[in-house]
């Protein structure tokens, strides 16, 4: 439960960055509300020996974003892409990353399972009131990762999708 808080709140940080950008103060007038919608999958496994970390953000209303890490310390390699290709097609799932000389790809399946779950959550930024309304639904997944020859099973602890109506409302 507080990894799903943690989200949300990255979640809507990452969505007032995207649409008012970090320490761009806010402007007076009315509130404006947006339905943001997408999903979040953060997994991690093993390939090759080394610890994998995987995160697929997409959203309606920012660009949808892959990253993969491939070990740790002096030896990580990794990186991340904006893309506006869909990860999720019904319950398919797939997202590409090129890295450290070859293909990363994160597939398979996910699914919506158990009940919705209601958000509420208010915080202020960069001079506006921004009150998150909505739920998440968690995903069962059945993710891989392919690289440089090894496919690796993941394990998604963090796998949901979110429909949020994000009212913001300037403070100054």
């Amino acid at each position: 439960m507080r990894s799903t808080q943690l989200i949300t709140s990255a979640l809507a940080v990452a969505a007032t960055s995207s649409l008012i950008g970090l320490g761009t103060p806010a402007t007076a007038g009315e509130p404006t509300t947006t339905r943001e919608r997408g999903l979040v999958i953060e997994c991690t496994g093993t390939i090759k020996g080394q610890p994998v970390y995987t995160s697929l953000y997409e959203s309606n209303v920012a660009s949808n974003t892959i990253q993969v890490l491939i070990g740790d310390d002096d030896r990580q390699v990794g990186g991340s892409r904006d893309t506006d290709t869909d990860f999720r097609t019904g319950r398919q799932v797939r997202g590409t990353l090129k890295v450290a000389g070859g293909r990363a790809l994160v597939e398979g399946t996910a699914r919506k399972t158990g009940v919705r779950t209601s958000v509420h959550e208010e915080h202020d930024d960069a001079g506006q009131h921004i009150t998150i309304d909505g739920f998440h639904r968690r995903l069962a997944t059945d993710l891989t990762l392919s690289w440089k020859g090894a496919t690796a099973p993941l394990t998604c602890d963090n796998a949901f999708l979110y429909d949020l109506r994000v009212t913001k409302e300037s403070t100054v």
